[in-house]
């Protein structure tokens, strides 16, 4: 096996949040075959640039997790 160098270009930064799995029917237990979750992931060549957009995509999902107004 041959391994190449990447060639050169701009990196890439990902951020991906999974949820935890839980059943698809009324059962109390999820099974492996019957199991659902949610994703989301964010890329952007710019470190900053996708901070700012997950803060502002986690803003507007979750308002109660980001705490009482500080100004």
């Amino acid at each position: 096996m041959r391994f190449l160098p990447r060639p050169p270009g701009p990196a890439t930064f990902t951020v991906r949040i999974t949820s935890g799995s839980f059943p698809s029917t009324s059962s109390s237990r999820a099974k492996a075959t019957d199991v659902l979750g949610t994703a989301h992931q964010w890329t952007a060549n710019d470190p900053d640039v996708l901070a700012g957009r997950v803060k502002d995509d986690l803003e507007l999902l979750w308002p109660h997790l980001t705490g009482p107004d500080r100004s």
